[in-house]
C-alpha cells in the first residue's frame, strides 16, 4: 500500500468515525470491494472497534470468504453478524439469526444490544437496494432507530446503494438517511463532501490490489458548457428554458453525428444525451466518444423515455454518469447537474 492510499484512508477514518456514510455507484464499479477494502483498513487501525455486518444480499459465510477472494486480512472474531436463517443453514456462536430481511424488530433489537455493549462499533448494512424493496416508511423507521442507537454508543453506520437501479424518488430517500455520500464513478473517481470540506481521489485495482491518489480539483469558473443532444426539437429549447436561472451557456445538436462533431470541436462540461435517436442512438454516440481522448472524460447525463433497469444499466456500463426519465421534472434536472459536476470538482461562482 502506497503513502499516499495510507493517508486517504487515514482521512476517511477520521471523518466518518462517527458519521452515517452511504457508498453510491453505478451498479457496474467496484463498489463492493472498496467497502471491504475499507472495512479491513478500519480493523487493521483501529482493532478494538467492532465490526457489525448485516447480512441482507450475502450470508455470513459469503461476506468472509468474499474478504478472502479479495485478498483483504479480517480477524471474524471481532466481528459479529446478523444474517438470514434458512432450512440447513450452519448456525455461527458470532452470528444473530433473523426469519428474513424483513424482520426489522429482531434486527434492531439485536443491533442495539450489541452497541451497548460495544461502543465505537461500526454497523455495515450491505446492501440498501434489498431494504428499498420493502415498504418505505417501516424502512425510514427501522433506519431512525438503529441511527440513534448507533449515535448513543458513539458508533457509525456505512452501507451501499446501485445508482439508477431504484425508482428515483426511493433513490433520493435512502441517501437522504445517511450523513455523508461518498460517490463514486466507474471512471475511478471518488467524490465526498463531509462538514465543510471536499474530498476527491482516483482509486485503480490491478491485481486484486487498491490504491488511491489525490484528483486534481477542476478550476473554479462561473460558467458551465451544456450540449444538449436530442432529436425533437422542443425537448433542448424545454430544458435550456428549466435551467434558465443557471450559469449555463448550451450547445444543441439534433442527432449522433452533430453531437460527436460538436462535443470534439467544443469540449463541453457536461453532455445532456437522449437515447433514441434516428441516425446514432445515445449508447452509440458514448462509445465514439469514450474512444476520444479528449472527450472521454466528459460526464455524460442521458436524459430517456426508456426506463427499463437494463437501459439504464447498458448506459452505466458504458461509463455514463447519471440517468433521468422523461418526463422529467426541473427540479431533479437541476439537481442531477450539480451532483454530478460537484463530484466532477465543478465549484460554482457566489
Amino acid at each position: 500500500m502506497n503513502i499516499q492510499t495510507q493517508e486517504i484512508l487515514s482521512t476517511l477514518r477520521t471523518e466518518l468515525s462517527s458519521k452515517n456514510a452511504l457508498f453510491l455507484a453505478p451498479v457496474d464499479s467496484f463498489i463492493e470491494r472498496l467497502v471491504y477494502f475499507y472495512i479491513s483498513n478500519i480493523q487493521k487501525e483501529e482493532s478494538a472497534r467492532t465490526i457489525v455486518w448485516l447480512c441482507l444480499s450475502s450470508s455470513r459465510d459469503k461476506v468472509l470468504t468474499r474478504f478472502e477472494d479479495f485478498g483483504f486480512d479480517i480477524d471474524s472474531s471481532q466481528m459479529r453478524f446478523i444474517d438470514i436463517d434458512a432450512p440447513g443453514k450452519q448456525h455461527h456462536p458470532d452470528t444473530f439469526y433473523c426469519s428474513s430481511v424483513a424482520d426489522y424488530t429482531k434486527m434492531a433489537s439485536h443491533i442495539s444490544n450489541i452497541f451497548q455493549n460495544n461502543s465505537r462499533s461500526v454497523l455495515i448494512i450491505d446492501n440498501m437496494n434489498v431494504l428499498a424493496s420493502d415498504n418505505m416508511q417501516v424502512v425510514e423507521n427501522f433506519i431512525k432507530f438503529i441511527e440513534k442507537k448507533v449515535a448513543e454508543n458513539n458508533g457509525s453506520i456505512l452501507s451501499m446503494l446501485s445508482r439508477n437501479i431504484l425508482p428515483q424518488e426511493a433513490e433520493v430517500l435512502i441517501t437522504s438517511f445517511f450523513d455523508v455520500v461518498i460517490e463514486i464513478t466507474n471512471l475511478g473517481e471518488i467524490h465526498t463532501e463531509i462538514g465543510m470540506k471536499d474530498f476527491d481521489f482516483r482509486y485503480s485495482v490491478e491485481d486484486g490490489s487498491i490504491e488511491f491518489e489525490q484528483m486534481q480539483k477542476k478550476a473554479k469558473r462561473d460558467r458551465l458548457k451544456i450540449l444538449i443532444v436530442d432529436d425533437e426539437p422542443d425537448i433542448p429549447e424545454l430544458l435550456k428554458l428549466s435551467l434558465i436561472s443557471e450559469p449555463y451557456d448550451f450547445l444543441v445538436a439534433h442527432n449522433g453525428e452533430q453531437a460527436i462533431e460538436l462535443t470534439l470541436r467544443e469540449l463541453p462540461d457536461l453532455i445532456l444525451l437522449d437515447i433514441m435517436m434516428p441516425d446514432m442512438d445515445g449508447y452509440e454516440v458514448v462509445e465514439h466518444l469514450k474512444k476520444s481522448k479528449s472527450a472521454s472524460d466528459i460526464p455524460v447525463i442521458m436524459i430517456s423515455a426508456k426506463t427499463a433497469v437494463e437501459d439504464k444499466v447498458k448506459g452505466m456500463e458504458l461509463g455514463i454518469d447519471d440517468y433521468i426519465s422523461k418526463p422529467f421534472d426541473k427540479r431533479e434536472v437541476k439537481a442531477r447537474i450539480k451532483m454530478v459536476m460537484r463530484r466532477l470538482g465543478w465549484i460554482e461562482e457566489e
